[in-house]
């Protein structure tokens, strides 16, 4: 065994192809962590067949006006790339991409780990704040992993790190940048929405700190902000369950309705840009803005490798330097 500690970036993943997309949603659909269903194992395939079957012709659309795959792979693997960069003066870290739902998945990288022969191992989400269907499913996937491969290494997972405040500060400037490429630059003429992916109360409800800690980043930055026009908002609602409220574009209606002629948008749950804040915010709710009279619709992107984040990470990283505990 080596003493070189292996860090793993978790990620949802995406299709990196347009052939790779009901796959790719039939292991979304599959995670028990996200959808708990009678008979388990059973009707969870059989649901998971069904409903990508029935998305994946609309999903497509989406992945194919960005080329015909999902970016997230690449932005995670500059993540990691610029990661391991950063880390070459802390000590001996090589760092992996572990994906949730498409490749590179658990166990992939197990077996990599486990032929690598490390024997510490650091698991940090690219999720800064918990959920169980997020951060709890990419751990839990990862330790199913490892029990398959007879692989046990000493491990350390960073659950959240949405109060870092490095991070909360990257997240103002990366909004003051943005700001300052509208016609009005002026604070009071600029409504910002902090967009999440949303989540059915349902989980909430069963003790999910999701909303929680989403609403404690809103706040932060806010306040680090300082600008009078700000919302928190969620996205990417899917079925007929209720969802964590306002939606986005219940707000973007709204505050076009109230005479909003400048907005940025911010996806406040995300580090990577994918399809839901290239796609989703950046087209489909760029069209509801324009249909309602807002003149100047801007998406902040994701912090992606910007330099405050990686020294987050970095320093997320080099705390945990004991693996005695």
């Amino acid at each position: 065994m080596t003493d070189r500690t292996a860090v793993v970036l978790f990620n949802l993943g995406g299709p990196d192809s347009l052939e790779a997309v009901e796959p790719f949603l039939f292991n979304l659909f599959s995670d028990p962590d996200i959808f708990k269903l009678p008979l388990g194992f059973i009707t969870q395939k059989w649901f998971a067949r069904l409903i990508s079957r029935r998305r994946a012709p609309e999903a497509s659309k989406g992945y194919e006006a960005m080329g015909g795959k999902s970016p997230i792979g690449e932005y995670t693997r500059a993540q990691a790339d610029a990661l391991s960069t950063a880390l070459k003066d802390a000590g001996d870290y090589q760092v992996f991409v572990c994906m949730r739902y498409w490749h590179p998945m658990s166990d992939e990288v197990v077996a990599q780990l486990k032929d690598g022969g490390y024997n510490k191992v650091i698991l940090l989400p690219l999720y800064p704040q918990y959920s169980t269907t997020t951060s709890g499913s990419s751990y839990n996937d990862f330790i199913r992993a490892c029990s398959r491969a007879g692989y046990n290494p000493t491990l350390k997972f960073i659950e959240k790190w949405y109060n870092e405040p490095r991070y909360q500060d990257t997240i103002v400037e990366a909004i003051r940048r943005e700001a300052a490429t509208l016609p009005d630059t002026d604070p009071e003429k600029i409504e910002i929405l902090f967009s999440a992916h949303g989540l059915p109360q349902k989980i909430v409800k069963r003790g999910d700190p999701y909303q929680q800690q989403i609403e404690a980043t809103y706040e932060a930055v806010k306040t680090k902000l300082g600008w009078p026009h700000t919302t928190l908002c969620y996205q990417s609602r899917v079925g007929p369950l209720e969802w964590l409220r306002p939606y986005t574009e219940d707000v973007i209606k709204e505050k076009a309705a109230a005479g909003t002629k400048q907005m940025l948008v911010y996806p406040i749950a995300f580090v990577s840009d994918h399809i839901e804040t290239l796609y989703e915010l950046g087209v489909e709710y760029a069209e509801v803005a324009e249909e309602n009279g807002i003149e100047h619709y801007r998406v902040v992107p994701a912090l992606n490798t910007d330099p405050g984040l990686i020294q987050t990470l970095k320093d997320l990283v080099t705390a945990q330097n004991d693996f005695d505990d």
